[in-house]
């Protein structure tokens, strides 16, 4: 079932056998736009990475010029893995090898992200090399091994009262016991009645948060990080915010892990100006 709170992300990558163009790439050429095509009308498809020509191949995600990258966003692990494996991109898929070299890193990574956030491919490069160091993980993983989307929290998004697009905060504070500091930096994006945000820096290499709003701006939050060290946390959070006399936001956030020592804390974020 799709979650109201959460997508899916993919990334693979793979050292094509030569340019575009040549001869040994042909019948990959040949199929780009036709599977491109079934991709964006198969269930459960939310995005896919691609310039104006209507693919990604001219994107370079390492100084490496022969490596190419696809990247997508799905509404659930069954939609992706239906057209990756029960598709035409089955077939594409089977004849790997006639176009691309056999890799000895691993080159796919999947990863759940907030709905309606659309991953770099600086998050996807980061997200394959974390997969890469630690294994499947809840923050990156295979087919083989997937995790359930994160915690959210329960009930449909409400109205929120304070619009937080856009908005880009720091820590101001924060008790001992907490990852994030003030190096940490979070961009809170809305649509609608859904509020999310990343954030990275500090102690932390890379997060996300979903959360729900009421009608005076408060959000009941859920959060899953890494460390810097790669260790997974996870917590919730209740953040209320007000006004500061330049307009600015401070969010002050009562909240608790809700794995290991289950410890509670508090912290003050504050808007970024600009």
């Amino acid at each position: 079932m799709a979650s109201t709170y959460y997508h899916l992300a993919q990334v693979n990558i793979g050292r094509a056998r030569g340019p575009m163009d040549s001869a040994a790439m042909a019948g990959f050429a040949a199929q780009l736009a036709p599977i491109n095509a079934i991709a964006d009308q198969s269930p459960g498809f939310v995005w896919r990475l691609q310039t104006e020509s209507g693919d990604a191949t001219s994107i370079l995600p390492y100084d490496d010029p022969s490596i190419m990258i696809n990247m997508s966003v799905w509404e659930t692990v069954d939609a992706l893995r239906g057209f990756v494996y029960r598709s035409n991109h089955a077939g594409v898929m089977r004849n790997r090898a006639e176009w691309f070299e056999k890799m000895s890193e691993v080159y796919v990574a999947l990863w759940w992200i907030p709905a309606g956030h659309i991953p770099s491919v600086g998050e996807a490069k980061e997200r394959l090399e974390f997969r890469r160091t630690f294994g499947d993980t809840p923050l990156a993983f295979s087919f083989g091994k997937a995790f359930p989307a994160p915690e959210a929290p329960e009930g449909e998004p409400a109205p929120c009262a304070v619009n937080f697009d856009g908005r880009r905060f720091f820590l101001a504070s924060n008790t001992s016991n907490g990852d994030c500091g003030a190096e940490t930096r979070f961009e809170y994006r809305q649509d609608g009645r859904r509020v999310w945000a990343t954030y990275r820096g500090g102690s932390v290499r890379f997060g996300s948060l979903v959360a729900i709003g009421d009608r005076d701006g408060r959000l009941d939050m859920r959060y899953h990080h890494a460390n810097a060290s790669g260790e997974i946390r996870t917590g919730r959070g209740i953040a209320t915010p007000e006004i500061l006399p330049d307009g600015r936001l401070r969010l002050r956030e009562e909240w608790q892990w809700t794995h290991g020592d289950r410890s509670a804390g508090h912290s003050v974020a504050e808007e970024i100006a600009g």
